[in-house]
């Protein structure tokens, strides 16, 4: 193996080496400072090996992996944000496995980004998979342990439903890797809609979307971002990976991302209407999310990956910081539980508060110029539908957000928050400030994006 290749492996290698190092000291100390301290430095490895190896050509790594600009972008996402869930990831003595669990997930994450074959697809999917199924029921709550049941039943009925899709896509292909996904029989589109339904669970997509609320109330808040963000965007860039390298058939694979797009966007707007819990309303608010990329996949638009790869980099640090003010409230902060909080912690309302503004798209935040993004793919495929379906998704989006953003400024009383440690300061203030220097100043994100993309 070549120094190139070393150097393409080394990002995977720092996060299995960071789990393994974690797992090993979970047994044998009292708490679990030692095995977090390993899992963030396999994770801060990671991100800033991806980093530094910005521009540099790709190494041919066999056909398993793929070391080009969306493989480097996933690997760098899921590291970097997989510690910052790992910062407000609250777990019991007993769940001394957490850290290592979380490394997992990125690892997970990271691995699928870089699939290019079916095997590694799996792997991918199964890490994230396994690894949230008992990070969700860490607290050992009667919402956690519901939670992390109805994700372990509907886990494996999904992966059920991948793998007989794969193995009716070999029958017609004679192929695993995803170049070689070339074919127009029945059993390729058969085996085609069961892979799309296996992704739409762990995509969080209607109709395989009923685990999402549950987890976000129950689980502990670091593993919801887990799910929310590091998972949903591994996923989102293994999508993008099957649109330009697999030829799976049409309009069978883009009507039915579109279709299951539509309906999430519907479906989470409009349960997310009517919830007062706020881990709840983020848990209905992110299926929407990936109804909305969802339809940018499915656009086929010129700048496709450019605009999924943007709204990704927008979204992860808008939720991170919702979930990790939340985390703050209590298990479960209701919407009156937020009156007042401005008096009593600034930084929290104001980052939960620009947060909700991204999410909900609104001018300033970051989250504005990637529904800019989104309209546009739709416009350019005149996908008009699609378009109407997405407005009126912002629409009851900005509804529902701006009854969260706006309480913490206004009332009294509300409940008083968690004591802060010291690190969710910091990751309060690195999640506002990318939100609102990508409002700002849009190019940096979009120069990152681009960058990205040019290593083929």
């Amino acid at each position: 193996m070549t120094a190139a290749q070393l150097f393409a492996l080394s990002p995977l290698a720092a996060l299995a080496i960071g789990a393994v190092i974690a797992m090993l000291l979970a047994p044998v100390t009292q708490s679990a400072a030692a095995a977090r301290i390993a899992a963030a430095t396999g994770l801060a490895v990671a991100a800033l090996l991806e980093i530094l190896r910005a521009g540099v050509p790709p190494a041919p790594i066999g056909a398993l992996f793929t070391d080009d600009g969306l493989a480097r972008y996933g690997t760098a996402y899921a590291a970097l944000f997989g510690l910052a869930a790992l910062v407000f990831l609250r777990v019991a003595g007993v769940a001394k496995e957490a850290p290592a669990l979380v490394a997992l997930v990125a690892l997970g994450a990271a691995s699928l980004t870089g699939a290019g074959h079916a095997a590694t697809l799996f792997l991918g999917l199964e890490l994230i998979s396994l690894s949230l199924i008992a990070l969700f029921a860490f607290p050992l709550t009667g919402m956690a342990l519901e939670a992390s049941y109805k994700f372990l039943v509907m886990s494996g009925l999904a992966t059920a439903a991948q793998l007989l899709g794969v193995a009716l896509i070999y029958a017609e292909t004679g192929a695993l890797d995803f170049p070689g996904w070339v074919g127009h029989g029945p059993l390729f589109a058969l085996g085609t809609a069961l892979l799309l339904a296996g992704l739409a669970f762990k995509f969080s997509l209607a109709p395989f979307h009923m685990w999402t609320p549950d987890a976000f109330q129950g689980a502990p808040a670091g593993a919801a971002a887990l799910a929310g963000v590091v998972s949903k965007a591994a996923v989102a860039i293994a999508i993008l990976r099957l649109n330009s390298e697999a030829q799976l058939p049409q309009p069978l694979w883009s009507a039915g991302l579109a279709t299951l797009g539509a309906a999430s966007v519907l479906v989470g707007n409009v349960l997310a209407l009517r919830q007062q819990l706020l881990p709840r309303m983020l848990g209905y608010s992110t299926i929407a999310h990936s109804g909305y990329i969802a339809m940018i996949l499915a656009s086929g638009a010129p700048g496709t990956s450019e605009a999924v790869l943007f709204y990704l980099g927008i979204y992860a640090p808008a939720l991170t910081a919702t979930l990790c003010a939340s985390a703050m409230l209590g298990p479960a902060p209701m919407l009156e539980d937020l009156r007042g909080l401005a008096r009593k912690r600034p930084l929290e309302a104001t980052s939960l508060s620009v947060g909700l503004l991204s999410l909900a798209g609104l001018p300033v935040a970051g989250g504005f110029v990637a529904k800019l993004y989104l309209f546009k793919a739709l416009v350019q495929s005149e996908s008009w539908i699609l378009l109407a379906i997405a407005m009126v998704g912002a629409a009851l989006g900005f509804y529902y957000y701006i009854r969260f953003f706006t309480a913490p400024f206004f009332g009294h009383g509300g409940i008083e928050p968690a004591p802060r440690h010291r690190f969710d300061r910091l990751l309060l203030i690195f999640c506002f400030g990318l939100i609102m220097l990508f409002g700002f100043e849009p190019l940096v994100l979009i120069t990152a994006v681009n960058s990205a993309l040019a290593v083929r």
